[in-house]
């Protein structure tokens, strides 16, 4: 935990920048992030979410000296995203760095983050996948420009990729925001509610690693969640 007056609100350094991990059944991949992480960032900055795994992640993460959220029931990787900022917030963090458990984002590029953010003061940073087919699943690159597509639309700004999960936030932002949703749309939903507030958005590009992590994700219902959000965001104004 860090002094309210130890950093500079607007640039994100090592020391004010925590590292939100949800996570659910990762325990094949959980001992090397967290080595690989701490090569940059100190374990007491990591806030790890355990969304009612199944498996040994939760033993995992309670034997390191990270700060532990866990749900007794399934709430959705939006869920454990708003555990892991208020837990960041009243830790004094100013800045948040999010990252999925499972190894698809490198941690190595948290120096191309914290580059890209004091170069630009950007609010928020958005890691940019490479959408060759060599690269990505057909069916996920057809979601990620479609979906980058209709929010680069609504908000007027070009995004890469809205659905990229590695991202650096200024939490001075979203402090005082009220969320709707629970489980994927949560980073659409954030991503809008950013930029209705003129927040600054830009991106830096990550590699594209799909390995043998399995996908919780569902297609119909989630493109129905993401429709939603938008509207509501966007038309509806909620």
């Amino acid at each position: 935990m860090i002094d309210k007056n130890d950093a500079i609100k607007s640039t994100a350094t090592v020391q004010n920048t925590a590292i939100i991990i949800p996570i659910y059944n990762t325990e094949n991949h959980l001992e090397e992030l967290f080595e690989r992480i701490t090569k940059f960032i100190p374990m007491t900055q990591i806030i790890v979410i355990n969304d009612a795994s199944t498996d040994n992640s939760l033993d995992i993460c309670m034997q390191k000296k990270c700060h532990v959220i866990s749900f007794h029931r399934n709430k959705g990787k939006g869920a454990a995203l708003r555990a892991g900022f208020q837990k960041a917030i009243s830790l004094n963090f100013h800045f948040a760095f999010t990252i999925d458990g499972d190894l698809q984002h490198e941690p190595e590029s948290f120096p191309l983050f914290f580059e890209q953010q004091n170069k630009s003061q950007a609010d928020l940073i958005i890691g940019c996948r490479d959408f060759r087919f060599s690269k990505m699943p057909f069916a996920r690159i057809c979601s990620n420009k479609i979906t980058s597509f209709i929010v680069s639309l609504f908000i007027k700004k070009k995004i890469c990729d809205s659905q990229s999960g590695f991202r650096l936030y200024n939490l001075e932002l979203i402090r005082y925001m009220k969320f709707n949703t629970n489980r994927y749309q949560f980073e659409t939903e954030i991503l809008l509610k950013l930029a209705k507030k003129n927040a600054l958005i830009s991106s830096v590009k990550i590699k594209t690693i799909y390995q043998d992590e399995i996908s919780y994700i569902r297609h119909g219902r989630d493109i129905r969640n993401f429709i939603k959000v938008v509207l509501d965001e966007t038309i509806f104004g909620r």
